[in-house]
């Protein structure tokens, strides 16, 4: 009876512990938001096409948690902290909206139920890096190219390389999508300005 009576406050004891830690939720992060009403409306019919391709992303980025560079050869992948999305999607749906409405004299758009005509103007982007550092930076880094018919053989297909971080000034996970949704921007102004050269 006594065993039995110290088996029991043990038990509760335990599970009492266990209920006053409060349990941690996932938190779901979206790099596009839907409230944003910077919405551009391309109706002109005389605006050349720009497809947007976006090559598959590494690996690494190829699941839903936020990723962490803990140091130069080690990544934290956070548990309760993830993307809504599949992040191919939304990398490239935050592309094409920045370049939209940082460039009227064209219309981007995604490589899927266009003409093989519109496939001669052609921008490829190819990410080699997308996440936050243990330095309080967010990073975003790869290649894009220009196909463009307008210009020279010998600039055709041009790449670029693009290595672009933002200082992360505030704590936590969404803090650190808001700035890697910033340097989707500054990319956008890189291709932009590449392309008026």
């Amino acid at each position: 009876m006594k065993q039995a009576s110290i088996v029991t406050i043990f038990i509760i004891i335990l599970l009492t512990a266990c209920s006053s830690h409060p349990q941690q939720k996932t938190q779901y992060y979206l790099l596009n938001s839907p409230t944003n009403t910077n919405t551009l409306d391309h109706n002109n019919e005389d605006q050349q096409n720009i497809v947007v391709e976006l090559l598959e992303l590494p690996e690494y980025l190829k699941q839903p948690s936020l990723v962490l560079q803990l140091s130069s050869h080690q990544l934290h992948y956070s548990h309760f902290h993830m993307w809504a999305e599949p992040l191919q999607n939304s990398i490239a749906q935050a592309l094409l909206q920045e370049l939209n409405q940082q460039d009227s004299r064209f219309h981007y758009v995604a490589n899927t139920n266009v003409s093989p005509k519109a496939l001669e103007n052609k921008i490829t982007v190819d990410i080699t890096a997308f996440h936050a550092t243990h330095q309080s930076q967010a990073i975003l880094k790869g290649t894009f190219s220009i196909q463009d018919n307008n210009i020279t053989i010998t600039e055709k297909n041009r790449i670029s390389n693009f290595a672009i971080t933002l200082p992360l000034n505030k704590n936590g996970y969404e803090h650190a999508v808001e700035q890697m949704r910033s340097s989707i921007k500054q990319l956008a102004e890189q291709i932009i300005n590449q392309k008026t050269k």
